[in-house]
C-alpha cells in the first residue's frame, strides 16, 4: 500500500516550506510544508475558454442536470458536487462575512473610497469575482450585495438554537460563538419547535424564493460535547433538559455511575442531535422547500463524533465544518472520510484562515494559524484548499473572513487579528488575493485533475 507521503511525492514534483505558529505568543516557529499547484506533475493551467462559467459561477463545461432554478446536491461517479440553478456542476470557492461592518469613525474612509453603499457593493463584487469567489458565506450584506450588477450566490445564518436560547436567558459568550447554560442546547424546551418554525420563516423571508440563495446554516459551532449527558444533568432539576436526560436514562437503563462512559454520552448526543436537526430541517423546508440545509458548522471536538455525523446526515443536505487545528487536510483522512461515510452527505469547510504578523496587528483573537507574511498566508490558502479539492466528498470551502477585525472597543483593539483579505481601511492584501485568484480561477480544472 502506498503511504500518504509517497502519494504526495508522486503527485507533486516539489514542495515549499514556511514557518508557522499556532499562537503569536508561542516562542518557536515550526517549519511546515506547502504543496502548490505549480508543482503538480502533469497539470497544465487551462485556457480561459475552457473555464467558462454560468452566471451563478458553475462550470459550463459540465452540464450535469436539467436546470431546476435552485441549487442542488448531486453524487455521481463516486463524488459529490453542487449543481447550480442552470444545471452546471458547481464547487464553492467562498468567502465569509462580506460586509461593510464599519464603526462611525471609519465612515469617512468608507465614503471616500466607495461613495455609497451601492458603490461598495459594486466594488466588493468586482474584487471577489476577480479572485474567483463564487459563494458568499453567512454574516454577509447579502441584500445589498444582491443589488450589484453581477451578484454572487449567497447563504444565510439562521441562529435557530442561539436565538431561542437568548429568549430564555440561556446564552453566554463562547470563543467566537454563542454558548449555553451548562453547554446545553435547549432543544427539549416545549417552546423550541414553535419558535424554530416562526423564527426561521422570519429570517429567511424573500430568500426562500431567490435562486441566488444556495441555502441556510441553522447555527454556528454549537457545543456538541463528549460529556454532554453530564452537562444536562447539571441543569436545574426543573429544567426541561434535565428532565429529558433523566427520562432518557431510565428508558435506556443508564445508571448514574455510567454517565461518564463515552459510549453512553455519544448515544445521548445522538438523541439531542436528532431533535435539533429534525426541527431545523422541518422549519427550513417549510419556509424554503427548494433550498439546501447546509448544516450547523461543527468545530472542535464535534468534528470527531461519529454519532453526530450519522444523525445530522439524516436531515442536512451538506455537512459543514469549521476547521482550524490542522495544517494539511490530507493528514486527517480518518476525519474527512468519516464525515462523508457516516453522514452519507458531502462536506464543506466553512471557516479557515491564517494570520500574518506583517499586518502589525496583535493577532491574539481567533483560532487560525500564524505565519510571517501576507505571501505566506497565500501559500497556506493554496496548500489547504488543494488538499480539500482532492477529496471526492468535499463540495467547497469559505475563507474566514473578508475584512480584518475592527477595533470596536479597547479589548478588541488589543487582540484583533489579520483574518481578512482587506484591512480595516478597505485596503487589499494583494499578495494574498493574488494567490487566491490564481487557485480559484483555475479551481474547476484543479478539482478534476486532483480527482482523476
Amino acid at each position: 500500500m502506498t503511504s500518504s507521503s509517497e502519494k504526495l511525492r508522486l503527485l507533486f514534483a516539489g514542495v515549499q516550506e514556511i514557518d508557522t505558529k499556532r499562537k503569536p505568543n508561542h516562542s518557536n516557529w515550526s517549519t511546515r510544508k506547502c504543496y502548490r499547484a505549480q508543482f503538480l506533475r502533469g497539470f497544465q493551467p487551462p485556457s480561459p475558454a475552457i473555464l467558462k462559467l454560468s452566471k451563478y459561477g458553475g462550470f459550463k463545461a459540465r452540464k450535469v442536470a436539467p436546470g431546476s432554478g435552485f441549487f442542488q446536491i448531486m453524487e455521481k461517479a463516486n463524488q459529490f458536487f453542487f449543481v447550480d440553478p442552470d444545471g452546471y456542476a458547481f464547487y464553492s470557492f467562498g468567502m465569509n462575512s462580506v460586509r461593510r461592518d464599519f464603526i462611525e469613525a471609519r465612515k469617512k474612509t468608507f465614503m471616500a473610497k466607495f461613495g455609497s453603499d451601492r458603490g461598495w457593493a459594486e466594488e466588493c463584487t468586482k474584487l471577489l469575482r476577480s479572485i474567483g469567489v463564487n459563494f458568499l458565506g453567512p454574516w454577509s450584506d447579502d441584500t445589498l450585495l444582491a443589488s450589484a450588477s453581477s451578484p454572487i450566490p449567497y447563504t444565510k445564518m439562521l441562529n435557530v438554537a442561539a436565538a431561542f436560547g437568548k429568549t430564555l436567558g440561556y446564552t453566554k459568550p463562547g470563543s467566537g460563538h454563542v454558548d449555553f447554560k451548562e453547554h446545553c442546547i435547549p432543544v427539549f424546551h416545549p417552546d423550541f419547535e414553535a419558535f424554530a418554525m416562526r423564527h426561521v420563516r422570519e429570517v429567511i423571508g424573500d430568500a426562500g424564493s431567490d435562486s441566488y440563495c444556495v441555502g441556510f446554516f441553522s447555527d454556528n459551532e454549537l457545543p456538541w460535547r463528549r460529556d454532554i449527558l453530564k452537562c444536562y444533568l447539571k441543569l436545574d432539576q426543573k429544567d426541561p433538559g434535565f428532565l429529558e436526560a433523566v427520562r432518557w436514562m431510565r428508558e435506556n437503563n443508564v445508571e448514574m455511575d455510567m454517565c461518564k462512559d463515552t459510549e453512553v454520552n455519544m448515544r445521548f448526543l445522538g438523541h439531542v442531535a436528532e431533535k435539533y436537526f429534525r426541527v431545523c430541517r422541518e422549519a427550513i423546508k417549510q419556509a424554503a422547500p427548494n433550498h439546501l440545509y447546509l448544516g450547523a458548522r461543527f468545530h472542535g471536538q464535534a468534528k470527531k463524533h461519529l454519532e453526530l455525523f450519522k444523525v445530522a446526515g439524516n436531515y442536512v443536505d451538506v455537512v459543514s465544518v469549521n476547521w482550524y487545528d490542522t495544517w494539511d487536510p490530507r493528514s486527517k483522512p480518518e476525519w474527512t472520510d468519516m464525515w462523508t461515510t457516516a453522514s452519507g452527505k458531502p462536506f464543506m469547510i466553512t471557516e479557515f484562515y491564517a494570520k500574518g504578523m506583517d499586518s502589525k496587528l496583535p493577532n491574539k483573537a481567533g483560532a487560525g494559524w500564524v505565519v510571517k507574511t501576507q505571501k505566506e498566508r497565500g501559500l497556506f490558502f493554496e496548500h489547504f484548499v488543494l488538499g480539500l479539492m482532492e477529496h471526492r466528498g468535499c463540495v467547497g470551502f469559505q475563507w474566514f473572513k473578508f475584512m480584518d477585525d475592527y477595533p470596536k472597543n479597547e479589548q478588541l483593539a488589543k487582540t484583533r487579528s489579520n483574518k481578512g483579505i482587506l484591512n480595516a481601511d478597505y485596503e487589499t492584501y494583494n499578495e494574498l488575493t493574488e494567490a487566491m485568484g490564481n487557485i480559484n480561477n483555475q479551481g474547476y480544472a484543479l478539482v478534476e485533475f486532483l480527482r482523476k
